[in-house]
């Protein structure tokens, strides 16, 4: 399988693995006790991909914070090495090639881009409005 890294103070290889579905799974699961985790209504936005960075990292890094990750991937745009969407392809490809969700290509919104979300990519799932 191929690696998925993001050069911040040094190479870091994403991993999606159980321990980081768990982190994503109690950070986007309602409150409510009866419902659990459902990949396909997860709506992840740019203000996500620090967390799901995050997430993707913790493996090799158990003393990593969101705060810290954050902080390195500002710090990668601000020396023009990365942007916003360039890491968020990063995490969203790592997240679809180690999940085994299917990607979707990228649609043409209004003129803007919208990425793939796992709705999109899982036969017969419900998006919202629908």
């Amino acid at each position: 399988m191929k690696d998925f890294v993001l050069e911040l103070d040094r190479p870091r290889k994403l991993v999606f693995d159980f321990n980081a579905w768990d982190l994503i799974a109690e950070k986007y699961t309602p409150q409510k006790e009866s419902q659990e985790f459902d990949l396909s209504q997860l709506n992840i936005t740019t203000r996500e991909v620090p967390f799901l960075a995050f997430a993707g990292l913790r493996w090799e890094d158990p003393e990593l914070t969101e705060g810290r990750v954050k902080g390195m991937l500002n710090e990668q745009i601000r020396e023009g090495r990365h942007t916003i969407l360039s890491i968020l392809g990063i995490v969203a490809d790592a997240i679809f090639a180690q999940s085994g969700l299917k990607k979707v290509p990228v649609a043409v919104v209004g003129g803007e881009k919208k990425a793939p979300g796992p709705a999109a990519a899982i036969p017969g799932s419900r998006r919202r409005g629908k």
